[in-house]
């Protein structure tokens, strides 16, 4: 076990992308055993001290921040356990780029993309964490297979997909374990918003997603599909903003195509994009960056099928920034992923945390929530970028405040997009949890009721509401 205190050591885990200013701790324990893990939160839980859980800092909602307490970083528990074909066994510290190359090692994928493969398999577990890819291959949800987690007063479970199932609502794990999940309705559609609830539900999904408030992931068993052959990736350009947006409908639902991620940049985000890479063109209202498997079936027949939908639009295909090569595929994701990074480089110059949205709703009721995006922050006169994941009917729109008056009015905005969002069935989160800044957001969507449901379990697996404290609602129910 590995125990700071030094206040210069300890600085370097009081920070994360959100920008969210004031975390303090007393120490942070590093443990190298799952025992170590259990000692801790045992101790701490006797002591009723708050344990914050440290992940690799890219987190954008301050889920690992600490304000008192303690911190237990996962970091040395870094170890790919064991990896065959179809699966992976790996500790919760193992960042997700290590994941990537060793299945890509054996011939196989693991299938969620998130944008920062720094993040740790922890932190994505814990958030339920998906990324562009999430359009084929879903979230993290589909791929955990098996978990094994540290409870609040230092018992280990061993939780393996299909061993524990609840009964309508409750769960009955044994003699002396037994609580009801919530009973509100989740939204149809990708969602990382609150505990995961549904009748007859297994135990894994509800500590997926549960941003560290019920218990410490320390090892998972993922799921690996075998590799498909090779990926075209695109940039598509469009001259009007209606014509991306119709293209984006044709493709979800052709049959010739079957993409792998669709994602949207607005004419702010291709201006940011443009200062690092300045071969970025200059005219168009929006760029959509696709992708799609190539197997040798395929070869003959998709360059025509993605050809035909994009002249549907206005687009000719000779005018697609394209690319079937690994190298050059592997730029165009760079330039992708590389929007999150600016803004948060806008942030830190700014000193003002931005404000993101991280809205999905159902895609029949998508371009009612976009064209409010569009309407509400063109009128706001503050600093803004749309980009993000419009296969899943999910954006990111960035407010970039340049002081506190503006940031308080981006809050405003962005509850008036998150009540717009519950009114059209959708999720105020669809990937990135809640973590300290959202609950306002979460209590639209599930009300005060759904609220204190989720606390009843939490009260349940962490009596002394111990457990990364002001995570998912405020820690004034401890």
């Amino acid at each position: 076990m590995i125990i700071k205190t030094d206040k210069d050591v300890i600085a370097s885990y009081l920070h994360d992308e959100s920008g969210l200013l004031g975390a303090h701790c007393d120490k942070v324990f590093i443990p190298e055993t799952y025992q170590e893990v259990s000692d801790v939160l045992k101790q701490a839980s006797f002591d009723k001290t708050p344990i914050y859980l440290s992940g690799a800092g890219t987190g954008v909602t301050g889920g690992r921040l600490p304000f008192g307490g303690v911190v237990i970083s996962l970091e040395k528990l870094d170890r790919i356990l064991d990896i065959k074909p179809g699966e992976i066994r790996v500790q919760a510290g193992v960042p997700i780029t290590r994941i990537h190359e060793a299945a890509g090692s054996i011939g196989y994928i693991y299938p969620p993309d998130a944008t920062e493969w720094d993040a740790s398999i922890g932190g994505n577990i814990a958030t339920n964490a998906s990324g562009s890819r999430s359009f084929k291959y879903g979230a993290t949800r589909n791929y955990v297979e098996e978990i094994k987690v540290v409870l609040a007063g230092g018992k280990v479970l061993d939780i393996p997909r299909g061993k524990y199932s609840a009964k309508g609502r409750s769960f009955d794990l044994s003699a002396d374990m037994h609580f009801n999940i919530p009973d509100y309705k989740m939204p149809d559609i990708k969602n990382a918003a609150g505990y995961y609830s549904k009748e007859n539900m297994d135990l894994i999904d509800l500590f997926i997603g549960s941003e560290g408030t019920l218990g410490v992931i320390v090892e998972a068993r993922l799921k690996l599909l075998p590799m498909q052959g090779y990926t075209f990736a695109a940039f598509a350009f469009f001259d009007k903003v209606p014509h991306a947006l119709d293209f984006v409908e044709q493709a979800r639902i052709s049959s010739a195509v079957d993409p792998l991620a669709i994602e949207y940049f607005d004419r702010n985000a291709i201006k940011l994009l443009k200062k690092k890479f300045d071969f970025m063109p200059d005219g168009p209202e929006a760029v959509i960056f696709f992708e799609e498997e190539i197997t040798p079936e395929k070869e003959d027949c998709f360059l025509d099928n993605w050809a035909a939908l994009l002249g549907n639009n206005g687009v000719n295909i000779e005018d697609v920034w394209s690319a079937t090569e690994s190298k050059k595929e592997a730029e165009f994701k760079n330039i992708r992923h590389e929007i999150p990074v600016l803004v948060n480089e806008i942030i830190r110059e700014r000193g003002i945390p931005k404000v993101g949205t991280d809205i999905a709703v159902p895609s029949e009721r998508f371009r009612e929530m976009f064209d409010m995006y569009r309407e509400e922050l063109s009128g706001s006169g503050m600093d803004h970028l749309i980009f993000g994941h419009i296969g899943d009917s999910h954006l990111h729109a960035n407010i970039l405040p340049k002081n506190e008056q503006e940031q308080e009015k981006a809050k405003e905005i962005y509850l008036k997009f998150a009540k717009k969002a519950v009114s059209l069935g959708g999720t105020v989160s669809a990937e990135h949890g809640i973590g300290k800044l959202k609950h306002a957001f979460l209590r639209e969507m599930y009300g005060d009721s759904g609220i204190s449901e989720m606390i009843r379990v939490k009260k349940y697996l962490d009596p002394g509401f111990i457990l990364s404290r002001d995570n998912i609602f405020s820690e004034k129910w401890a």
